[in-house]
């Protein structure tokens, strides 16, 4: 590598994105462009969620100048390599560790999935949507759009409050036997709530995939007892980070699958890692996202379709953002995620008319 940008990515959001931890109204990350000695370049994008990583963008800038400053004139190969000395700065890692795999990945001509001895079996794959916490007017409203629009995975963020079962019972009357929910809770649930919801949505007409984290990462036990007792799949999301959390969760049995998130777990090399133990072990594998752009949002997808055990995505970064500086990458239309045949990276590229406007300098 001989030179580099760190630049501000903000892009506004179509539509407020509310969970029961937080809520948001514009992506705010960080772009990562870096160059080698043949004038390949590799794009990268980290975005910021201090909820759930506990960095701020200018902490991942930070981190990120130190690093690629100690690294000019270094191999790629050798950078991506000293990445895994850093055990923390997870979410600035995914996103330099994004460029530096499509920087060596163009350098040699060759698809993402070729430079990470991905078998990819599938170029297309169903996507899901994700419905904000909304009052129950507004729910029913973007669930008839999103029907309308053609997905046939649908995630509802939740609370802890008995309302908002009812309005997720309620979607009975509105939603289709051949379109299958998701439910998110992100941590809400206390002990009761836990095994009275769970059940009550058990007993649903509702075609419910899993349950995304219902109890705080601390309730290990929780996890446990409604991974057993749950006739829908428990999945763990916040208690699986890195590869040694995916151990922890599934040797003990803290849910019946993980949720695998770059910006969880600091890159695509540690991502595969992850997913290859819980295939030992016949765990299934969620690929998920936050707040994210064409950039992760096509890396992502090359892991889930190379993935051999990762059944589910939730990759629906590009539904929230309202405009995007990038083209290239992966298509998504309305719940079907198409990767192109490319042998030049991830295939992004920067929009001339829009790169200044979503990008730009720390001043």
């Amino acid at each position: 590598m001989v030179n580099y940008k760190i630049l501000k990515l903000n892009i506004p959001l179509k539509r407020p994105f509310i969970t029961s931890i937080r809520s948001s109204n514009s992506l705010k990350g960080i772009f990562y462009e870096v160059l080698l000695s043949d004038g390949s370049v590799g794009y990268g994008e980290s975005s910021e969620n201090i909820k759930l990583t506990g960095e701020s963008r200018l902490q991942m800038k930070r981190f990120s100048k130190e690093f690629l400053d100690g690294h000019l004139n270094v191999p790629v190969e050798k950078s991506i390599s000293d990445l895994k000395n850093y055990p923390k700065n997870i979410a600035a890692r995914y996103g330099l560790e994004t460029a530096l795999i499509d920087a060596m990945a163009r350098h040699r001509s060759e698809e993402i999935n070729e430079l990470l001895n991905l078998n990819l079996s599938k170029r297309k794959m169903e996507n899901d949507t994700t419905i904000s916490i909304l009052g129950e007017q507004e729910t029913i409203s973007e669930t008839k759009r999103v029907l309308k629009k053609g997905y046939r995975h649908i995630k509802y963020k939740i609370n802890g409050d008995k309302s908002e079962i009812d309005r997720i019972l309620m979607l009975q009357d509105y939603i289709p036997n051949g379109v299958s929910i998701r439910i998110d809770p992100n941590q809400s649930w206390d002990c009761k709530n836990a095994m009275d919801f769970s059940k009550e949505l058990e007993k649903s007409n509702l075609n419910i995939e899993f349950i995304e984290q219902p109890v705080k990462v601390s309730q290990v036990q929780l996890m446990k007892r409604l991974s057993i007792s749950c006739g829908i799949p428990i999945i763990a999301d916040e208690s699986v980070f890195n590869l040694e959390d995916a151990k922890s969760v599934i040797d003990k049995g803290y849910g019946n699958a993980i949720n695998i998130k770059l910006i969880k777990c600091g890159g695509p090399l540690e991502a595969i890692e992850i997913a290859n133990y819980a295939d030992k072990k016949g765990i299934s594998c969620l690929f998920g996202c936050t707040t994210e752009a064409n950039i992760a949002m096509t890396m992502a997808s090359y892991l889930s379709a190379g993935l051999k055990n990762v059944n589910y995505i939730d990759l629906d970064g590009l539904d929230y953002i309202s405009d995007s500086p990038f083209a290239g990458g992966i298509n998504d239309s309305h719940g079907v995620i198409t990767i192109p045949s490319q042998n030049n990276g991830l295939g992004i590229t920067l929009r001339e008319d829009k790169s200044n406007e979503y990008i730009t300098d720390w001043l």
